[in-house]
């Protein structure tokens, strides 16, 4: 029995046991134990002396309220002392520099591993991070001041100083040298001018809890003890060498404060000036981040350059700030525009450039734009980069009674904006043993006008250049004796390349080169004197390309002539028909003092005629490319019509010590009709070849009777993108040019053409018809784009104009053939076809897509009957060559940039 109770006891207290067991099971499927402490979010990983420091922390997780705690930290931060312990957060704060000790700038520096820790009695969690303490910076900024004219002032708002005034004038007097004709001291004289207020802009990186005070002071690189060489002080040449250009005079050009402007300029409560008025002190006040500084720009009457000053931020007085962000210093260049009156010269026109006999004279305008009080002055002279010199080779006179009498000094009395001088080349003592012509840039005498009161100013060095011609009579090309000139090319110092034939001498070919004087310097006969030639025309290409010599890289000029015929050549093989033969010569400094030497011969050809049209050369690569007509077929190529157009590329190989050429391959492009090649184009990697066709070229579409067409190639077989263009009209082409990545032909239609945009932005070229003949001038992209339209008709529309010839010049174009009427307005119709040239002025307000038809600047018509124009050259952008016929002349002729003729005719 008691057994039986006993395990009766035993198994109900295991029951009770188990009950409890699966009782307390359950109660843990139902509650959730706490999540741990976490901290929300990462402080700000840079703090700024004197700057508060701000972080407000969330957090979850804990069984209870929770306590947070800073480990590790720097004495300035601490967590915010609050009995508020139920809100989940804590609030971190500090101000670098003043709270935990004022300890400034020693709480500088990157602090790592601050933890900051909250716990809830049982569990913890941690949030580490790293601060970095930094100079609250100072910066200064600026905009550039011009005389007379205040800054631009800016909209106020609670985190900025009040904007200082700007409408008001102040004052400020000093002292000045004066200097006599040589610009020795003379004396001193006391003068007063008017000031403008200007502003500074100082920003605080951050808003400081403190008053932040910084110094700043004005100077400059300005040292009237530097003077130039052979000068001392005192001089002119040392307040105003060349060591001081561009240099401000602090207290006469930039103020802080103008002697006489207290009481003239409002008063700011941040700004204070020291004595001198060339620095001061600014305040910010707690909270405030951009302060200004004013500071005064003299309005005075000296002619001068723009000018840099100096403003830096020297020392902070009160408050934590860094003068920049190293606490390095912080300053800025303030550049001050002069406001004195401003010098134009111009030619009659309005043009920047002319060119002048070497035995004549012509007058100019001096314009002088601006507000002044008084009598206006300006001193001319010869610049630095001119070759000519005053009183040397050219003199600048003025008409006084009647008579031009020499005078460099222009006096603009204060009604007069403009003024009228001349410039005569003195002819009597003139010299030039240059190859070069001489020539004039005119602009003010700085030198002389530096620290002179009353003289103006000008943009730039160079405002009037003038080229003094040496060719003042049409130079004939020695047609009586046999020599026709067929083209023209300019280059290397000026020398001017003809080629042509003699026709007294088996059509030898020859190159004739001239200086800019019209003396003869070398004549070249290409051909030997046994080969008998049949009326060829040579063309001629010229270039300027850099070559290794050594471990240097060095000029050299060549020349090419290029011509076709069906004659023996001397050293060559005949293909067929008329081949082309081309030569090269390069310049050897050594051979002679300094001649073109033969080089290389080429000749190449198919079965049938293969006619030149153009040759020119790379600059770069220093290939020839050659253009023509061939009835024939090249090797791997196939003839589509009776005539197709050719491009040929030739490279030059090195032989030992020889210079070798080879075809590197040859193209051949027509449709079914004849096609007419114009030219060829060498200034990109590949060469271009431009003409015009009645068929579809290479299985393009035609657009009216005759195409212009052009293509570049590559290789003898990879693809070809031709680009046949024009309107329903003929557009035969007669020459063209590559220049600034665009190509520009000429020739002769019954049509005036514009250039139309449709809504998406494609344009199209257009025409009205005329009822005579005109020149044409249109541009087209090497995309096949046509961009600018310009035609050329005579006033009556009632002759016919040809064009044959065109060059770009100072940023136009000019073109010349002839006409058969009436071209210029004022000209005679003499008969039998006149000489025509034309400048087309490619400004505008849509430099990419010209609208309508554009007259040209200018025009002139040849007064010589049987005449023409065959080919123009640029020179310098100086002058024009023109190689001209009339009746069986050739002639070489130079024109002005305003298109008159300077080579008088007999």
């Amino acid at each position: 029995m008691r057994a039986d109770l006993v395990s009766r006891l035993v198994f109900a207290a295991r029951l009770s046991l188990l009950v409890l067991a699966l009782l307390g099971l359950a109660g843990c499927k139902t509650e959730k134990d706490p999540d741990q402490p976490t901290i929300l979010g990462i402080p700000p990983a840079t703090a700024y002396l004197g700057v508060e420091y701000y972080y407000n922390f969330g957090a979850y997780g804990g069984e209870t309220i929770l306590d947070y705690s800073l480990t590790n930290a720097p004495s300035w931060l601490a967590l915010e002392d609050t009995n508020n312990k139920a809100r989940q957060g804590i609030i971190m704060r500090g101000v670098p520099g003043l709270s935990g000790g004022n300890r400034g700038d020693q709480d500088l520096g990157k602090n790592e591993g601050v933890n900051l820790v909250t716990t809830d009695g049982r569990m913890s969690g941690v949030q580490p991070f790293d601060i970095e303490v930094k100079y609250n910076p100072l910066s200064l900024e600026a905009s550039n001041f011009t005389e007379g004219e205040a800054s631009a002032t800016s909209e106020s708002s609670d985190t900025r100083c009040e904007t200082p005034a700007l409408d008001g004038e102040g004052q400020h007097s000093f002292t000045i040298n004066e200097y006599d004709e040589n610009g020795q001291v003379t004396g001193s004289q006391d003068v007063s001018f008017k000031t403008r207020p200007v502003i500074v802009r100082v920003a605080l990186d951050q808003p400081s809890v403190t008053r932040v005070t910084v110094a700043f002071e004005l100077s400059s690189q300005y040292d009237d003890s530097q003077c130039d060489d052979g000068f001392s002080a005192p001089h002119q040449r040392c307040d105003f060498g060349e060591a001081n250009v561009g240099d401000a005079i602090v207290g006469q050009d930039l103020v802080a404060l103008g002697s006489g402007s207290g009481g003239r300029l409002e008063e700011l409560g941040y700004l204070n000036y020291r004595n001198d008025g060339l620095g001061g002190e600014v305040t910010f006040e707690p909270g405030i981040t951009e302060c200004f500084i004013r500071l005064e720009v003299i309005d005075d009457t000296f002619a001068e350059p723009v000018e840099t000053a100096l403003i830096t931020l020297t020392e902070v007085r009160e408050g934590l700030a860094g003068l920049g962000e190293s606490n390095a210093g912080e300053r800025l260049n303030l550049l001050i525009e002069d406001d004195e009156p401003l010098l134009t010269l111009r030619t009659r026109a309005g043009g920047t450039r002319d060119a002048l006999n070497t035995n004549g004279f012509r007058e100019y305008v001096a314009r002088l734009s601006g507000d002044r009080d008084g009598i206006f002055r300006a001193r001319l002279i010869h610049t630095e980069d001119s070759t000519a010199r005053l009183d040397s080779e050219f003199v600048i006179e003025q008409e006084q009674g009647g008579t031009w009498l020499s005078n460099d000094e222009l006096a603009f009395p204060e009604s007069v904006d403009e003024l009228t001088f001349r410039i005569r080349v003195l002819s009597d003592s003139y010299s030039n043993p240059d190859l070069n012509d001489r020539f004039i840039q005119l602009g003010l005498d700085k030198d002389y006008q530096a620290g002179r009161q009353n003289f103006a100013w000008a943009r730039g060095d160079n405002l009037l250049r003038v080229s003094l011609n040496e060719l003042t009579a049409a130079l004939e090309l020695d047609s009586a004796n046999g020599f026709v000139a067929t083209d023209l090319a300019l280059a290397h110092s000026g020398r001017a390349f003809v080629a042509g034939y003699d026709s007294l001498d088996n059509d030898r070919i020859r190159v004739r080169i001239y200086d800019q004087k019209g003396d003869l310097l070398q004549d070249i006969a290409v051909s030997d004197p046994g080969d008998s030639l049949a009326g060829p025309a040579p063309v001629i290409a010229t270039v300027k390309r850099k070559v290794a010599k050594g471990n240097a890289r060095v000029d050299r000029f060549e020349f090419v002539v290029a011509y076709s015929t069906d004659q023996a050549v001397a050293g060559t093989t005949g293909q067929g028909g008329e081949d082309v033969v081309a030569t090269r010569y390069r310049f050897d400094p050594d051979s002679n003092g300094g001649e073109y030497v033969h080089n290389w011969t080429l000749r190449t050809g198919t079965a049938g005629d293969d006619r030149v049209r153009s040759v020119a050369i790379n600059s770069l690569a220093g290939y020839v490319a050659i253009a023509g007509t061939t009835n024939g077929t090249w090797p791997g190529q196939r003839r589509a019509g009776n005539q197709d157009s050719f491009l040929q590329r030739i490279d030059t190989q090195i032989d030992g010590s020889d210079e070798i050429p080879k075809v590197a391959w040859t193209r051949q492009v027509g449709s079914t009709a004849d096609d007419s090649v114009a030219g060829a184009a060498a200034e990109q990697a590949s060469p271009l070849l431009f003409g015009s066709a009645r068929g579809q070229v290479n299985g393009e579409s035609v657009l009216g009777g005759e195409d212009a067409f052009f293509y570049s190639a590559s290789s003898a077989d990879g693809a070809l993108s031709i680009y046949q263009v024009g309107t329903d009209a003929d557009e035969p082409v007669s020459a063209g040019t590559f220049v600034a990545n665009q190509l520009w032909l000429v020739g002769a239609s019954s049509s005036l053409y514009s250039v139309t945009e449709n809504d998406d932005g494609e344009t199209r070229l257009t025409r009205d018809p005329t009822a005579s003949a005109a020149g044409f001038l249109l541009a087209y992209s090497p995309n096949g784009t046509v961009n600018r339209a310009f035609s050329l008709n005579d006033p009556g529309d009632a002759a016919t104009e040809r064009l044959a010839a065109l060059t770009a010049f100072d940023n136009d174009m000019v073109v010349a053939g002839a006409t058969d009427g009436v071209f210029r307005k004022t000209a005679d119709n003499l008969g039998g076809g006149q000489a025509i040239l034309a400048r087309v002025s490619l400004a505008g307000e849509d430099a990419d897509v010209e609208a309508s038809a554009a007259t040209s600047p200018w025009r002139y018509q040849l007064p010589k009957a049987d005449s023409e124009i065959l080919a123009l050259a640029n020179y310098r952008d100086d002058e024009i060559l023109a190689l001209a016929r009339q009746g069986g002349e050739r002639l070489l002729l130079v024109f002005s940039p305003e298109g008159r003729l300077l080579t008088a005719l007999d």
